[in-house]
């Protein structure tokens, strides 16, 4: 029997009494039905209030079955009343955490919560961005919880637990779960329900990166190849080490990379990368332009045009960034 049948039981056997013992008092004492009730209830939550009854043997009796029954009764009621709470707990939190991704737009999504998952999670979330997390694994969604992630429990393949995260409102996506299969699915599903997300995608097989591009992947990356590459290179070439180590050396990255759009009444509409003085006026160093039909320029010349809707890709500290940001979106 579940917990609501218990309380509905309990209750039921409670009010039964109740009714009996008011009947109880008007058929033995000859009392008002109020009077009755009013013994009943008193007798049956024992809290000693005065008798408003003179109570012959017959009506002493009717307390005394109505005190053992009715402290029992009483007793389980209240069990099963607790035992209702604890079980709605986890019905609660989910309802609760259904009303805070509710409330979230422009947010990203992390499917996976194994390795590459927490990383990514925990990188969005110290960029100071809103994070909801999916994954099927309870361990997993308990573990993502307890680092204070928003978390959706289920099979991210299904489009029910993507609305749950709340995709057709979300910025991007991250799909990384263990089989290059199901990212897939994710991509796919995704990508037809929020058309303008940005979705990077993890492949761990080489054939899987041209897929997961096909099935709508803005970006896909093979962590085994990246891991490889980044060995060889620190192998290879001494002179990378120093710099890998500043980059990578701690949680923190202290260089990150940042694109930007022109628009049409941004200062640097119209104005080459000389003239911008992007350098000297921010600190931050543009490596690559992707003008508006699509052709990406890397390491662009200084006389180059930056045209409206031209995305600017830049490096730099969070400061030179940020001064950079400002400068793109100035009109002066």
């Amino acid at each position: 029997m579940s917990a609501e049948q218990r309380l509905t039981t309990a209750g039921l056997l409670l009010l039964a009494l109740t009714m009996v013992g008011t009947v109880g008092y008007v058929v033995i004492e000859s009392a008002s039905v109020f009077d009755s009730f009013y013994m009943t209830i008193i007798t049956i939550s024992t809290v000693g209030f005065e008798e408003v009854i003179d109570l012959s043997a017959a009506g002493r009796t009717l307390s005394m079955v109505l005190v053992v029954l009715g402290v029992g009764l009483v007793f389980y009621t209240a069990t099963a009343a607790i035992e209702l709470i604890i079980a709605n707990q986890p019905k609660r939190r989910i309802r609760a955490l259904e009303r805070e991704v509710d409330s979230l737009s422009g947010h990203y999504v992390v499917c996976g919560f194994g390795r590459v998952g927490r990383n990514a999670w925990q990188h969005i979330v110290d960029d100071g961005k809103s994070v909801v997390v999916i994954d099927n694994s309870p361990e997993k969604i308990e573990a993502a919880t307890a680092a204070g992630a928003l978390a959706v429990e289920g099979d991210a393949t299904r489009n029910d637990i993507l609305e749950r995260a709340g995709v057709a409102r979300a910025a991007g996506l991250v799909a990384s779960v263990a089989q290059d299969s199901d990212n897939l699915v994710i991509v796919l599903s995704c990508r037809t329900a929020n058309p303008g997300l940005l979705i990077t995608a993890r492949a761990n097989e080489g054939e899987a990166e041209e897929k997961l591009v096909m099935a709508g992947a803005d970006r896909v990356v093979a962590p085994p190849k990246v891991g490889g590459h980044r060995l060889a290179a620190l192998v290879l070439h001494r002179e990378l080490a120093a710099f890998d180590g500043l980059v990578h050396g701690g949680r923190t990255v202290e260089f990150k990379v940042e694109e930007f759009q022109i628009d049409a009444d941004s200062a640097l509409a119209g104005v080459s990368l000389r003239e911008s003085q992007i350098r000297g006026r921010s600190g931050a160093m543009v490596f690559a332009v992707e003008e508006p039909g699509g052709g990406l320029i890397v390491n662009p010349d200084p006389d180059l045009i930056f045209m409206v809707d031209a995305r600017v890709v830049a490096i730099g500290t969070d400061e030179q960034l940020g001064r950079l940001r400002i400068l793109v979106d100035s009109s002066a």
